[in-house]
Parts: C-alpha cells; sequence; structure tokens
C-alpha cells in the first residue's frame, strides 16, 4: 500500500453524479492543490481540466466522489476501480448515499417525471448508491462537502505508506470543547451530534444549527445514551432516523440504524455493536 517509491504516484480525481463540490473544496484550496500536484502526478481531474489526460492509465490512487446513479456511472466507476491499486471515496454521496439518496424510497419512474414530466428520459438511471455498493473502497473521507484538512491527513498518510486515521469522536464531542450550548438540551432541536461522526469543528452547532449527521456515524455511535437523551426530549427514533436520512441513506441509515432501531422499537437496547464493525 505504500506510496513511497522514487516515482510520483499517478493519481486521478473523478465525479459522478453530484455537485462536484468536493473538488471544489479542493481547487478552492490553492496551497493544497499545489502540494498535492508536486507530490503526484495528477492525471485525471474532471473539475480542472476539459479532458483526462491518460484515460486508461493505471493508477495509484483514485479519488471519487459522487453518488452512483445510473448504469453510466457503475460502467465508469468500474474502470475507474479496475485499473487503480487503491480507490478513495470522497464526500457523503460517495461513502453513504448523500443527498441523492433521499428519495430511494420513491419509483425512479415517478422521480423522473417529478421533475422532468417524462418517465421516459434518461433510461439508465437509477436510485442513488455509494460506492461500495459495486466496488471495493479503501479509505473513505465523508463529508457534505468534506473537509480538506481530512483529507490532506489522509492524502499525507497513503503517501507515507500508512493508514489514514479514523476519526473516533463525535461532533458532540467537537460542541463541548467549543462550549456551545446543546441545541438538543437548550433548545429542544433533534441534533444527531452525538451518534454523528467529528472532523468538522462541530461547524452547524456552532452557527445554532442542529447536527444532520452529513458524516455519517462514529465508530461508537452510544446508541444507548444518545436514545436516551432524545427520549428525555420528547424525540422519538423515527424523528432521529428521519433527520439521519437527509444524508446517509442508504448505506448508514437503511442498511444499519434503521435495523438496528426496528429491533427494539420501545426502550433503548443493551450493548449495541458498532455500525461500522463489520466493515473494520
Amino acid at each position: 500500500m505504500s506510496m513511497t517509491n522514487s516515482a510520483k504516484p499517478k493519481i486521478g480525481i473523478f465525479s459522478l453524479t453530484g455537485c462536484a463540490g468536493d473538488q471544489l473544496v479542493i481547487l478552492n484550496n490553492e496551497n493544497v492543490l499545489l502540494a498535492i500536484a508536486e507530490k503526484t502526478d495528477i492525471l485525471s481531474f474532471a473539475t480542472a481540466v476539459s479532458a483526462e489526460l491518460a484515460p486508461d492509465a493505471a493508477l495509484d490512487l483514485a479519488l471519487v466522489e459522487g453518488s452512483v446513479c445510473s448504469l453510466h456511472d457503475v460502467e465508469i466507476l468500474k474502470n475507474i476501480r479496475a485499473r487503480s491499486a487503491m480507490l478513495m471515496a470522497i464526500g457523503t454521496c460517495a461513502v453513504w448515499g448523500g443527498i441523492p439518496a433521499m428519495v430511494n424510497n420513491i419509483p425512479i419512474e415517478q422521480l423522473k417525471t417529478m421533475v422532468y414530466g417524462d418517465s421516459d428520459v434518461f433510461p439508465d438511471a437509477s436510485l442513488a448508491q455509494p460506492l461500495s455498493r459495486f466496488v471495493p473502497v479503501d479509505f473513505a473521507v465523508p463529508g457534505c462537502p468534506i473537509e480538506i484538512t481530512e483529507l490532506t491527513d489522509a492524502l499525507g498518510a497513503i503517501l507515507a505508506g500508512t493508514e489514514p486515521k479514523r476519526i473516533d469522536y463525535s461532533v458532540c464531542s467537537q460542541c463541548r470543547m467549543r462550549e456551545n450550548i446543546c441545541l438538543a438540551q437548550s433548545k429542544g432541536m433533534v441534533c444527531c451530534g452525538p451518534i454523528t461522526a467529528g472532523g468538522c469543528n462541530a461547524r452547524c452547532p456552532s452557527y445554532n444549527q442542529p447536527c444532520q449527521g452529513c458524516r455519517g456515524p462514529v465508530d461508537d455511535p452510544g446508541y444507548d445514551a444518545a436514545a436516551g437523551l432524545f427520549e428525555d426530549r420528547s424525540f422519538t427514533k423515527k424523528d432521529v432516523i428521519d433527520a439521519i436520512h437527509r444524508f446517509t441513506t442508504p448505506a448508514w441509515a437503511e442498511d444499519k440504524l434503521t435495523p438496528e432501531f426496528a429491533a427494539d422499537p420501545t426502550r433503548r437496547g443493551l450493548r449495541r455493536k458498532s455500525v461500522l464493525e463489520d466493515k473494520s
């Protein structure tokens, strides 16, 4: 997994269906972009150049943002994976499904009719899915959009031949470190900070906006304590699941969180496994 040989590692930065916000984070941080360009050979960067420089070249690392929303996306993703030694999902769409997956409970033909007035457009369109549904993913940097420092830390570790550090603390922890007032306790808001992975410096709660869980779950979500907090504030488990669904369907909310809560509909349960334990 080391990329410490004398030749510059070859990387590509790709986008599937999404807003390209994670690529814009890189472009908007010129010093980071220049540092990446100095340490690597960037052979593809869809938002920065109009054409892929070497479309069939083998890559040491591919960074892919966006969710998989069509058969065309699947083909592109599988091609990238086949020629990349390692693949990193960047952004919540790529890691968890993101905003496009919010409406996965609505048939795709109905969605096309609602948006375009024609169910026959985009015949290869499909419901939004994370990259991991189709190919192996070696590393993941979540966020909507990503935090540039988290990306650079991960890239630095990979270039040095080590594993990127996993964030094992919650947004709630960072709120406390910033001495924020708890929005759940003081204002009765449904805040997903207790079960959401930190790394964002509690940006939303710091501006009096409850955490929506865009970064996905902390490794040990503390279901029992979180459920107790919500229950004490008259929140139902459905309230929390509905909030989480904005960003992390289907990979977390549908596959993990909803079944966990459905198995314990009236009380909190004890000693549940981490939602990511089977991914380690």
